[in-house]
């Protein structure tokens, strides 16, 4: 036992010498012995370097961006109604329907309108006629005039019964056209294209001007109602670029631009209600959805940046980056406390901390570093891209 306190006592030099501890006996030390066989058999691979994956710290350009919550919301919605009074007859649609502008939606009894569209069909009939009549008495009267055999009064009576036939005739026809329109109004149809997502009558039910028989739903191009604090307010303009994904599609990213930003503020947030225009082509997305958006802000900076798993965060809360220098041909890393800001892609940018644009950083394999331990690169230090959008963190 003596000759293991004399090993552990070489390989531990902070230990209280061995010759004093024999001497007052070694009872209380040999519980302790197999601990200390542990550290003695790991202090060799402790003083291997650790493998890690190395990366850069770049300078490079981020678009400053705010990060939002949003909902979707339809662009255009209708409630639909006939535009007279009736009885359904017909019902075309029902809820989930996709239909085109211009197409049935549904029908009303117009057997009524139908017969006075018959009637005012055969009046105009008539008033044609007899101004068909009026038209060629007038022209024998020209010609009988020219050998005077017609007085001056016949022609100018036969000239007047062509111009009241012709008043006969046009008002008529604007019967006519009333009825058709009548009828026409019996027939509801689509204004847009879209999605009918309530049907609120059935046939047999008797609908009027101010009951919505369904409601129509524009899925073409969608929007993204957001909040933006007021600090932001000034710095978004219409047409801004966004970038949007949804907790439906998490894997997907979507395109939109800013439509406006709504003066009509909330006075216990202090937020500001923006509109996101979002195309819709292949009808993945639907009013209701959750959305996060990345609205642009201001112009682009060049700023610092590390990969994000470069940073390490701390139990009290701060972030640290292990930074890698050079010490006698061996590579060692050594913590660096940073204050991190926006995050452009895969990277995030510094904004506090001892560090310059190409030095290098323990982007993997950093969680059981000790400073100053040395270090072996497993790989070339990976390609990192600009960052084209960035947002506070």
């Amino acid at each position: 036992m003596s000759a293991g306190l004399t090993q552990v006592a070489a390989r531990f030099p902070c230990l209280p010498r061995v010759g004093p501890l024999l001497r007052l006996g070694l009872g209380w030390l040999s519980p302790l012995l197999p601990a200390l066989g542990l550290l003695a058999a790991a202090a060799p691979a402790a003083a291997d370097p650790a493998p890690v994956t190395l990366a850069e710290v770049q300078r490079q350009s981020l678009q400053e961006q705010a990060v939002l919550s949003g909902t979707t919301i339809a662009r255009r919605r209708a409630a639909l109604s006939p535009k007279v009074d009736g009885l359904v007859t017909e019902l075309f649609v029902d809820a989930g329907s996709l239909v085109r502008t211009g197409d049935p939606i549904l029908a009303l009894d117009d057997r009524l309108e139908s017969h006075a569209v018959d009637a005012a069909a055969a009046r105009v009939q008539e008033a044609e006629a007899n101004h068909g009549d009026a038209v060629r008495i007038r022209d024998e009267l020209l010609r009988l005039k020219e050998g005077r055999h017609a007085s001056a009064t016949d022609i100018r009576s036969a000239i007047a019964r062509v111009d009241m036939t012709a008043a006969a005739l046009a008002a008529e026809r604007a019967v006519l056209a009333r009825a058709e329109e009548v009828r026409r109004r019996h027939r509801l149809t689509a204004p847009f294209a879209g999605m009918i997502v309530a049907r609120n009558t059935e046939v047999g039910e008797w609908v009027e001007r101010e009951d919505a028989a369904v409601e129509l739903v524009a899925l073409d191009v969608l929007r993204v109602r957001a909040t933006l604090p007021q600090a932001d307010y000034a710095r978004v303009s219409r047409g801004a670029e966004a970038s949007l994904r949804f907790d439906a599609l998490p894997e997907s990213s979507f395109q939109g631009e800013v439509f406006a930003r709504v003066a009509s503020g909330d006075e216990r947030s202090r937020t500001f209600p923006i509109l996101i225009d979002i195309p819709n082509p292949d009808g993945l997305l639907a009013p209701g959805m959750s959305a996060r958006v990345r609205v642009d802000l201001g112009d682009e900076a060049a700023v610092l940046t590390v990969p994000r798993d470069a940073v390490v965060a701390k139990a009290d809360g701060g972030r640290e980056v292990w930074r890698v220098r050079e010490e006698d041909g061996i590579l060692k890393a050594y913590p660096v406390a940073v204050e991190t800001g926006r995050a452009g892609g895969a990277r995030l940018e510094i904004v506090a901390g001892e560090l310059n644009a190409g030095d290098l950083v323990v982007m993997l394999g950093n969680e059981a570093l000790q400073p100053g331990q040395s270090i072996a690169p497993q790989s070339a230090r990976p390609a990192t891209g600009a960052g084209v959008t960035a947002a506070s963190d």
